[in-house]
C-alpha cells in the first residue's frame, strides 16, 4: 500500500523511510533540497525493482524517465538530476531482496537438516 501526501509518495511507503532519514548523506544529495524533491525518484527505483526484480536499472523497456515524469509533481529535480537517487533506491531494494532470499534459503536448509 502506498501512502501519499498531495499525490506524492511519503516516508511511510515501504522502503522510503530509510531514505527519509539518510538522503542527505548520499552522494547525489544537493544542498537545499528536501526529501519531497527526492521521494518520487526513490519511489521509482524501489517500485521498478519490486515489479521487475530480474531486470537491469538501465533497461530501456522499464521507461524510468517516463515513470518519474508521471509522479514528479513539484519536485525541483529533472530526471537527469533524480536518476542517481532512483538508482540508489533501486540498488538498496535489490540488495535487501537478495539478502531476504539468502536468509530464507539458509532457514530452509536448516529446517531440511533437522528432518
Amino acid at each position: 500500500m502506498t501512502t501519499t501526501l498531495q499525490g506524492r509518495p511519503t516516508p511511510t511507503t515501504p522502503g522510503l523511510s530509510y531514505w527519509a532519514s539518510h538522503y542527505r548523506e548520499a552522494e547525489f544529495y544537493r544542498e537545499g533540497l528536501h526529501f519531497s524533491d527526492y521521494a518520487p525518484a526513490f519511489y521509482v527505483g524501489i517500485s521498478v525493482q519490486l515489479e521487475h526484480p530480474g531486470r537491469d536499472f538501465d533497461d530501456p523497456a522499464l521507461d524510468l524517465r517516463g515513470r518519474y515524469q508521471r509522479i514528479r509533481l513539484g519536485s525541483a529535480l529533472s530526471w537527469e538530476q533524480a536518476r542517481g537517487a532512483a538508482r540508489a533506491s533501486w540498488e538498496r531494494a535489490r540488495d535487501n531482496a537478495e539478502a531476504g532470499r539468502r536468509r530464507i534459503a539458509q532457514h530452509m536448509a536448516e529446517l531440511a537438516a533437522q528432518v
